[in-house]
């Protein structure tokens, strides 16, 4: 790959200073109150540079999520791919996304903060790729072997609401309990996953 240019590199630097300009106005402020001015007095650019990258504050907050959901989605793919049980699929999937959140704290201040915008948002365009990937992930396992057969798009949708969730409640609680958290959902997860195919099967016969 040839070196990046001194626009290139300037336009990549001003981008990312405002985002993170975002995250810290977001949750210091909260999504309604935060203005694009308050955004930029954050970074060393000129008033105008922001609309040289976002037209509005919404997509800022729209790339923000979407940068983190994908990151969680990465990480998940990866983890649920290793999986050779289908109790280490759910624990495994679990204790990635909450690490993460752990680990932005930043971010994780934000979201909380917005509790009334965040959810509105992620309700279609950041959630959706997360249950697409999920259940393309359940059904590779399924040829496997590991996941029985059962309707996977709504144990997806089922997955990734718990997952939202209990992520969000789980950074509200003292002391922070990943591990804790990552085993009642699985355990919770597993045990509805099996209870339903368990059921299907009865019905078959």
């Amino acid at each position: 790959m040839p070196e990046l240019g001194k626009r290139q590199r300037n336009a990549i630097r001003n981008r990312q200073a405002i985002l993170s300009a975002a995250r810290d106005v977001f949750s210091e402020l909260g999504y309604g109150a935060a203005t694009i001015r308050d955004i930029v007095r954050r970074t060393d650019l000129a008033a105008g540079t922001f609309y040289n990258y976002f037209p509005d504050k919404e997509s800022v907050l729209q790339e923000i999520l979407e940068d983190f959901a994908g990151r969680v989605r990465r990480r998940a793919h990866a983890a649920r791919m290793e999986a050779r049980t289908l109790e280490d699929l759910m624990r495994s999937s679990f204790l990635t996304c909450f690490r993460l959140y752990a680990e932005e704290k930043t971010l994780v201040a934000m979201m909380a903060r917005n509790a009334g915008e965040v959810p509105l948002m992620a309700s279609g365009a950041i959630l959706e790729p997360a249950i697409a990937e999920l259940v393309a992930d359940l059904r590779a396992k399924e040829r496997e072997g590991i996941v029985p057969h059962l309707d996977v798009e709504r144990t997806a949708r089922a997955a990734v609401a718990l997952a939202t969730e209990l992520g969000l409640h789980m950074l509200s609680r003292k002391p922070l309990d990943i591990e804790g958290t990552a085993d009642f959902a699985a355990r919770f997860m597993l045990g509805g996953t099996l209870a339903v195919a368990g059921s299907a099967l009865t019905r078959t016969f």
